[in-house]
């Protein structure tokens, strides 16, 4: 089993959760045609987490270097972040403030995290290597 192509994968699925985030709360924003409803977006933003929790677990059967592992585990804490900010609106409104600015962080740093998983993820490791650091070290000293 291609444990690091499962992994990449997670790791673009988890930005196809965060796009589908940006459309459901832009869909429920008066001011653009919505109702004002945000109720659709909070409860997929609650759950969609299991996908970057799925990401982070799939980087040690992949084995995935340590960089890689603390960068999966901090998209993920990011995210907990971002469900925590919007209930401080009615007791610290200007952190609460600052989700808009999180989730745009957190969908950058996925973009480019899911990009380098995938191409990871097709390199070859070589007999012997232990991580995927290690195969691309081998990688680049094959030229």
């Amino acid at each position: 089993m291609n444990w690091r192509r499962w992994h990449a994968w997670a790791a673009v699925l988890w930005v196809v959760a965060i796009v589908v985030q940006v459309f459901l709360a832009g869909a429920a924003i008066g001011n653009l045609g919505g109702s004002g409803d945000f109720s659709t977006h909070q409860n997929v933003g609650y759950w969609m987490g299991v996908v970057q929790l799925i990401a982070l677990i799939l980087a040690f059967p992949a084995r995935m270097s340590g960089r890689d592992k603390a960068i999966s585990g901090g998209l993920l804490l990011l995210y907990v972040v971002q469900t925590i900010l919007p209930p401080l609106r009615s007791t610290i409104p200007f952190v609460a403030e600052l989700h808009p600015l999180n989730a745009m962080v957190l969908f950058t740093l996925s973009v480019w995290y899911a990009r380098h998983a995938l191409r990871v993820s097709s390199m070859a490791v070589p007999s012997g290597s232990t991580s995927i650091s290690e195969a691309a070290e081998a990688a680049a000293k094959a030229g």
